[in-house]
């Protein structure tokens, strides 16, 4: 008898873009998907684009790096997300966009009668999406 794996929750992960960790608030959902219209149809796979969100601070490096998309620059980068455990534990999964580019920046919008904070989003696209395989402990 199979012994049953963990569940592991959504609420604790990791970014890394190059390597350097970033801290966003949420990443929307990894997907490979094929279309499956017809039979007959050549298949086409794509990877649908991947939203990092945070809190605007005063740090313009993402909007930067999307500047240099929108100057013509072919800047990608290897953008990695980790799930953990729990807060600060061991990564459990972990998967790399390849080539990953900024398709689209979004500042705040503002509301004078909101609380809410300020977020910006970063709209990824990237030429595959790959599952790390995990590495063992001690050896």
């Amino acid at each position: 008898m199979a012994a049953e794996q963990p569940l592991f929750g959504t609420s604790s992960f990791r970014v890394l873009i190059g390597d350097r960790e970033l801290a966003f608030a949420e990443v929307t959902r990894l997907t490979s998907a094929t279309n499956a219209e017809s039979p007959q149809a050549p298949r086409h796979h794509r990877f649908e684009p991947v939203v990092l969100r945070r809190a605007l601070t005063r740090s313009t490096e993402l909007y930067d790096w999307r500047r240099k998309i929108v100057r013509g620059a072919d800047d990608y980068r290897t953008v990695t997300i980790q799930q953990l455990e729990r807060p600060d534990g061991p990564v459990v999964n972990s998967w790399r966009l390849v080539d990953a580019w900024p398709s689209r920046w979004s500042g705040p919008a503002f509301n004078a009668l909101g609380t809410d904070v300020a977020i910006e989003e970063l709209e990824l696209v990237f030429a595959d999406l790959v599952w790390l395989k995990p590495t063992r402990k001690g050896g």
